[in-house]
């Protein structure tokens, strides 16, 4: 019982450590200082949503995002959807703020993005949104047999935020995934899962390690404690993807647990 108040405690003193960050700092516009916005409209309209997708291992530009034949057999992701790119000002700054300023409220301005890039996805296929809502018609498939079972079914699949250590999510009071998972699946009433795909180890940051070492520490750090996912679609969401290595660990993990495609989502390409 004092553990649990314990932990109660904390999480409120992280809630409004949070309210007085919104109070202090003003909310300007990231791109042109306007008060009022953290991405004023005009700014917002400068990001570019239209990044071409490709391999994320062999970099050739593709239909989806998918891995390709000759790489698939190294990843258990069916592939990465990318919204923007970390080389960009505003989303740099947008992220950063977000993660290490923690400015928890530019979640809804980057969870804006995964939906305004997902609807471009969804308009790609040729397929109508409204019929996303039950599945494909026969009749439909031509215009899109090339497009992703994830994207074809897209109303039945699950979404899950890449989940963090307990250690770092004490520090951050908050998963950034997570937010932006929510505010997803809210958006296109998709179930969602916050509980089953846990992290296990905590371990160095992976932004600051090559590639290489991201393979190894993020080794083993994830573990499913749900039930059987009976060929389901997964789409995993995080802030950014520069290996792909930790949303391929998740999705080692989700594979081995009887999932269908599992697709990343992020914000951007680091």
């Amino acid at each position: 019982m004092i553990i649990e108040l314990i932990k109660r405690a904390g999480k409120i003193a992280n809630h409004v450590w949070l309210f007085f960050l919104d109070l202090i700092f003003p909310i300007e516009c990231l791109g042109c200082g306007r008060d009022g916005a953290w991405l004023c409209e005009e700014c917002f309209k400068k990001i570019n949503l239209k990044v071409k997708p490709y391999c994320l291992a062999c970099k050739r530009e593709n239909g989806f995002g998918e891995f390709c034949a000759e790489c698939q057999a190294d990843y258990y992701l069916t592939g990465v959807w990318i919204a923007s790119l970390y080389d960009d000002k505003l989303i740099s700054q947008a992220i950063k703020n977000l993660k290490y300023h923690f400015v928890s409220s530019l979640a809804d301005v980057l969870g804006n993005l995964l939906i305004i890039f997902t609807d471009n996805l969804i308009k790609q296929t040729g397929v109508l949104s409204q019929n996303l809502k039950a599945g494909v018609a026969w009749h439909d498939f031509n215009k899109a047999r090339n497009a992703p079972l994830a994207v074809l079914n897209f109303k039945a699949g699950l979404i899950m935020p890449v989940p963090l250590s307990r250690k770092r999510l004490r520090w951050r009071g908050f998963n950034q995934a997570e937010i932006l998972a929510r505010i997803f699946s809210k958006k296109y009433s998709l179930e969602i899962n916050l509980r089953d795909l846990i992290r296990v180890k905590h371990k160095k940051a992976q932004a600051k390690l090559d590639e290489a070492h991201r393979l190894e520490n993020i080794k083993d750090c994830f573990a499913w404690q749900g039930g059987n996912l009976n060929n389901r679609n997964i789409i995993l969401i995080d802030d950014v993807v520069t290996t792909g290595a930790t949303l391929n660990e998740c999705a080692k993990i989700l594979k081995a647990n009887g999932a269908g495609e599992v697709w990343g989502l992020v914000v951007a390409k680091g």
